[in-house]
């Protein structure tokens, strides 16, 4: 039993032994059979064609270009000759900027305009320049006298009844003296003036106002005469 079994250990050994001088031996590998026709190499590459020769163009048949278009300056114009130490002639004013105002309607305006200590001062030249234009009875003034009693009957039926003086007639306008009861009535009537539509006359204005101890309120009217062209 002990020799069976010695032997058998013996031979497993040897098998052994000869299993692993086998599985030492190196591998070796088939060699590589010659390339297939249509595989290339990985890193090759297919050779760029080579460049096309650009075609041929035809050359343009050159036309002769037009001669550029000669622009004729304009002939300078005309002007009149300046005399020296003589002013350019202006240019002619239109009908409106020909008028001329009468003298006495400039008076009235540089009295209205000027500066004065207190209303009344102002009133007071304006009047004296009416004063000095002297009376007239001019055909204006009877349309003149006419927007006068036209105001007076606004006020008495818009505001209430004043006493009013017949008006007087000068050279440089015609002015009435109007008397209003208190100074809310006259203050009313004042505010109207600009709206008040007096015909085909001249301006018309009211002059400062004087204020009485009475309450009442004294104020004088006056209509220009019409600018003359």
């Amino acid at each position: 039993m002990a020799r069976m079994v010695w032997s058998v250990g013996v031979g497993g050994l040897a098998l052994a032994l000869l299993a692993a001088a086998w599985l030492s031996r190196p591998v070796e590998l088939p060699q590589a059979g010659p390339p297939l026709a249509g595989s290339e190499e990985p890193g090759a590459r297919a050779p760029s064609p080579a460049p096309a020769a650009p075609e041929a163009v035809p050359a343009a048949t050159s036309k002769p270009l037009a001669p550029p278009a000669v622009v004729s300056p304009r002939p300078p114009t005309a002007s009149a000759p300046v005399v020296p130490g003589t002013a350019p002639r202006p240019w002619p004013e239109a009908p409106r900027a020909r008028r001329t105002l009468p003298e006495q309607y400039l008076r009235i305006v540089r009295a209205l305009r000027a500066d004065h200590a207190t209303p009344l001062a102002r009133r007071d030249a304006v009047l004296a320049e009416f004063h000095a234009s002297g009376e007239s009875q001019e055909p204006w003034t009877q349309g003149a006298r006419s927007a006068l009693d036209a105001w007076r009957t606004t006020i008495e039926a818009d505001v209430l009844p004043v006493q009013s003086e017949p008006p007087r007639c000068y050279a440089a306008g015609c002015v009435a003296r109007v008397t209003f009861p208190d100074a809310a009535s006259y203050e009313e009537a004042r505010q109207r003036v600009p709206a008040l539509k007096l015909g085909d006359v001249g301006p018309h204005m009211q002059l400062p106002p004087e204020h009485l101890p009475s309450g009442q309120v004294v104020v004088s009217w006056a209509v220009l005469p019409p600018k003359r062209t």
